[in-house]
């Protein structure tokens, strides 16, 4: 019954896309899913320079809003945003903490691939540096329990991950 109503949702969304009320989030949206097909052949001279001349120009704002409306978003193309945070030509072009940015997307969107936002959750805040807040930090323990409970993830992954974000919250400690 779960996969039917995906099903419905998903083709729902490609019939009759979303409209975000935020100028920039739309050209995020619509450019992802224009080159969805191809997303791991994106290079610097191509459509991952596009991409980071979209977020380039996003403020807090602009963040806020993205959060506000994740629901509204196609797993797949969150993953290929979260993926692209993992380039280092993304890294080198944008000035704030998209580790953090990824933490965020790895709590709020249930049907993201668990395998592989929480394979690379340490790569993106260990690239950014990112300064995540103990609130955030908590989330992050619940959410890798629960997808333990849930048998999403395997208790190596679960361990690695707590040991993980508990070094965070040592940090934040001293």
């Amino acid at each position: 019954m779960m996969n039917i109503h995906l099903l419905k949702k998903t083709f729902y969304k490609t019939l009759f896309p979303p409209r975000f009320g935020n100028k920039k989030i739309q050209d995020l949206y619509n450019f992802v899913s224009q080159n969805d097909s191809d997303a791991e052949y994106w290079t610097i001279d191509g459509q991952l320079q596009e991409f980071i001349e979209i977020i380039k120009s996003f403020d807090g704002a602009d963040i806020q809003y993205f959060f506000e409306r994740i629901g509204l978003w196609n797993s797949y193309y969150l993953v290929i945003i979260s993926d692209k945070f993992l380039d280092s030509h993304v890294k080198a072009n944008i000035r704030y903490d998209l580790g953090n940015i990824y933490a965020k997307i790895f709590l709020l969107y249930e049907d993201s691939d668990p395998y592989f936002l929480i394979d690379n959750l340490e790569i993106a805040v260990t690239m950014y540096d990112s300064k995540i807040d103990i609130a955030t930090l908590i989330d992050l323990i619940s959410k890798i329990e629960l997808l333990h409970h849930k048998k999403l993830i395997t208790r190596q992954q679960r361990n690695h991950n707590i040991q993980f974000i508990n070094s965070l919250t040592d940090e934040l400690s001293n």
